[in-house]
């Protein structure tokens, strides 16, 4: 991650983008930085419906798409004139354009559409965010559950690089937005292996429990780093995922870090980190060990 990068904004011109770019604009006004518009578009699907008949006339869509990011420069320009825009428009797959910008980005902001009855964030946010190399914000409001203006900045810590990557980028995001910040460690009930249960987790509340002491020792250091940071900490008994996703109801922000597997660092995401994102509702960054 670039801390000098700009703020890159995935817009599809559906309903939902508006509120996306509301988001990425007010990050990139609270981080001094500049704005990257960028529209991807998928021309793979042409050539798949005709076999190896190319499809002429594309250049209709392109133009369409840079006429779409130049009107949205043009009213940034007017309402935020300190805000450096540029547009670009890319062709090919969503998640492979997303992540070559993400090598020089700070951010990383795309949107999800609300969430209603049993819908959840679309495979595109959970793949950006699983091959992403910056942060990446995936961005969901509930109508049901509005932000309160003393909400807090919620994130999980575990003790993994990935989590206290998490808990640096959640303080400052707090910081900068004047909120306070709730961090959560959480941990399950573990299964009795001579089928009588389950063994109850070590009790939270021990002051002397390694993790107790580890857990309050990640909220001491954050306040230290940023002064004036309201830091608050909640040990539960619950599924990290569960806990972060009701816990993080109607929060500001939920920040999760992800400890991927696969081939090479941040190929996927982690399970908690990937149930968290299909299930908030309201915006969430994702962040790697590596960024």
């Amino acid at each position: 991650m670039r801390a000098d990068g700009p703020v890159v904004v995935a817009l599809d011109g559906t309903e939902h983008s508006a509120q996306t770019l509301r988001w990425g604009v007010d990050e990139a006004v609270r981080r001094r930085a500049s704005l990257l518009l960028v529209r991807a578009l998928d021309d793979a699907w042409q050539v798949t419906a005709w076999s190896w008949y190319p499809v002429v006339g594309g250049s209709d869509v392109d133009t369409e798409a840079k006429a779409y990011l130049e009107d949205l420069a043009s009213s940034l320009a007017e309402h935020h004139p300190g805000v450096p825009v540029e547009t670009r428009v890319m062709h090919g797959q969503v998640v492979p354009c997303l992540r070559e910008l993400s090598f020089g980005a700070q951010l990383l902001v795309l949107g999800a559409h609300a969430r209603t009855g049993r819908a959840r964030t679309g495979s595109t946010g959970v793949h950006v965010a699983a091959h992403a190399r910056c942060p990446v914000a995936v961005v969901r409001s509930d109508p049901d559950h509005p932000t309160a203006t003393d909400a807090a900045v919620v994130v999980g810590v575990d003790g993994s690089s990935a989590s206290l990557a998490a808990a640096r980028v959640a303080a400052r995001e707090a910081w900068m937005r004047g909120r306070p910040l709730l961090v959560v460690h959480a941990r399950p009930t573990i299964p009795d292996p001579f089928g009588r249960g389950s063994v109850p987790p070590l009790a939270t509340a021990d002051e002397d429990d390694p993790t107790h002491r580890a857990a309050h020792s990640v909220a001491e250091s954050l306040r230290a780093e940023n002064d004036g940071l309201t830091v608050e900490l909640a040990l539960v008994d619950d599924d990290p995922a569960d806990a972060l996703v009701g816990l993080g109801t109607g929060a500001a922000l939920l920040v999760v870090g992800s400890r991927g597997l696969g081939t090479f660092r941040g190929m996927l995401l982690g399970s908690v980190s990937h149930a968290v994102l299909r299930e908030a509702t309201v915006p969430v960054v994702v962040v790697h060990d590596n960024g």
